[in-house]
């Protein structure tokens, strides 16, 4: 794999960092050097900070927005500022061979004009997808997406490659517990969390994906008032941007609930410590659940937009469980988490399906 052609990485979400470290630190110990951009949206930016790639990755762009209309014209905007900066590495040498992300339109769009072949991840097949299977030379998905399915979006056939398992296996294979993790929390928020209480971690629906469904709101208000008014819950609250954050403060304070035992942290924490040293985990997306649901923690889902493959499979296997309506709420079991609980053991193939790829090129 030795080779002074570099790869180009893009980080559009938060969940996109853990996915792509483990990738990064790979290739560069292969010899490759890594073109690795970020939008600064959600948690992306700290969390590469709290990874050490401080210095190794350029900001271009942000969200613009909930509506089409701007989503479109940021779109747009980014693949522009992203095709330029590119444009200008290639000028002083550096000579981008292959370009990866996990379901970013921007640098999809960027890459077919610059004539970059790319490589583009999705592991929910109904988010909007057009982009993707169009302008991407080859798309990996997860082998649980039926064929089918796949020709009905419009994803060819010649352009899939398929891995087993989950992709949250890449980096949980590398996850050791940090067993500080609530002290530095607490430190960091200037609290002290009950942990004999019920610990539960609440993560609201993706209010601004395409995909986002009205009824997951009305379920998470419902979850709100269930869990605030429980003496023997204490509650984690992680909002996707700053946005939700204040949107979430106003619900809270609309609806006349305690804080007391709640707390919405201050900075972007470790995702896969929050849910490992949760009692429960309730969260209206996808990879969330699935860290949770791998990591052996209970794990409701409240996403209430069409089901994709994966998470029909895991609530076929008893992995997640769906709530799908506000009296639901009612039916979750509050209590501490079984210790001897057998979590799932994560591989690397995941891991090595990407590299082999990445070789190609």
């Amino acid at each position: 794999m030795q080779s002074a052609r570099a790869i180009w990485i893009d980080v559009d979400n938060s969940p996109h960092v853990p996915l792509f470290v483990p990738i990064v630190r790979r290739c560069e110990a292969l010899g490759r050097r890594v073109v690795l951009t970020a939008r600064n949206y959600a948690q992306t930016v700290e969390l590469l900070q709290n990874a050490g790639l401080e210095g190794k990755f350029v900001v271009i762009g942000e969200h613009a927005g909930k509506s089409k209309v701007k989503k479109l014209l940021g779109l747009v905007e980014r693949a522009v500022a992203l095709r330029a900066y590119i444009r200008a590495l290639r000028k002083s040498g550096v000579q981008v061979s292959v370009a990866l992300s996990h379901g970013s339109r921007s640098m999809v769009l960027a890459a077919r004009q610059l004539g970059i072949p790319t490589i583009t991840m999705y592991d929910y097949e109904y988010t909007e997808t057009f982009i993707f299977n169009t302008f991407s030379n080859y798309v990996m998905v997860p082998s649980r997406i039926p064929d089918a399915t796949l020709d009905k979006i419009g994803l060819k056939p010649h352009k899939r490659i398929r891995y087993e398992g989950y992709k949250e296996e890449l980096y949980l294979s590398y996850y050791e517990p940090d067993t500080a993790f609530w002290q530095k929390v607490e430190a960091e928020n200037g609290v002290t969390i009950d942990l004999k209480k019920v610990i539960v971690t609440l993560r609201p629906p993706a209010s601004a994906a395409n995909y986002h469904n009205a009824q997951s709101e009305a379920i998470l208000e419902a979850l709100l008032r269930r869990l605030l008014t429980n003496a023997e819950v204490w509650t984690i609250v992680l909002p996707r941007t700053e946005a939700q954050r204040t949107e979430l403060e106003a619900l809270v304070h609309r609806l006349q609930l305690s804080t007391s035992q709640m707390l919405i942290p201050k900075r972007a924490v470790n995702g896969l410590d929050l849910a490992y040293h949760s009692d429960l985990l309730i969260s209206g997306g996808g990879t969330m659940n699935r860290e949770a649901a791998l990591l052996g923690v209970p794990v409701y889902s409240i996403f209430a937009g069409k089901q994709g493959a994966l998470d029909a499979d895991m609530e076929r296997r008893g992995m997640i469980r769906f709530i799908r309506s506000e009296e639901e709420v009612q039916n979750i079991p509050l209590r501490k988490k079984d210790p001897s609980t057998t979590p799932y053991r994560p591989s690397n193939r995941v891991e090595e399906a990407i590299l082999q790829q990445l070789s190609r090129w």
